[in-house]
Formats: C-alpha cells, structure tokens, sequence
C-alpha cells in the first residue's frame, strides 16, 4: 500500500477552487539485473500504481473511476 499525492497548484496553472488531494493507492512492481561484468549490471523494473482518480475537491470532476499508471524503467547501476 501506498499513497499518492496530486497538487494541481504546481503545476504552473491554478484551477479555481482545486486543492491538493492524497488517494490510497495499491503498489506492485518488480525488477531483474543482468551482469555484464563483476561491477556494471543492466536493469530492469516495473512499477504499477492502481488508485481511485482524484476529483480535487471539485464535484464536477468526481467520477468514482479506478486508475492504473504503470512506471517501466531501464538504466546501468554501478557497484563499486
């Protein structure tokens, strides 16, 4: 379990009469890392997020909807 934070006000426009919202969220994810030598490994991950959408406080945007926003990710990680 986990929490998400939406800020409507950072994001450069204000929208009247939003506020900042926190929705429960359910995190699942995982990953693998494939040795190229003994120190630099390729990485792999996942990561979902499964939320109710929020409605910023304004009932105009209340849709009682459930969300998933999938996070996949590569990279090099280095261990010294």
């Amino acid at each position: 379990m986990g929490t998400l934070v939406f800020d409507p006000t950072l994001a450069g426009s204000f929208i009247s009469g939003a506020t900042s919202q926190a929705k429960p969220a359910f995190v699942y994810g995982g990953g693998l890392d494939y040795r190229v030598t003994n120190h630099v490994f390729l990485r792999t991950e996942y990561r979902g997020f499964v939320y109710n959408r929020p409605d910023f406080g304004l009932s105009s945007l209340n849709s009682d909807v459930t969300a998933h926003t999938a996070q996949p990710s590569a990279g090099l990680v280095f261990r010294f």
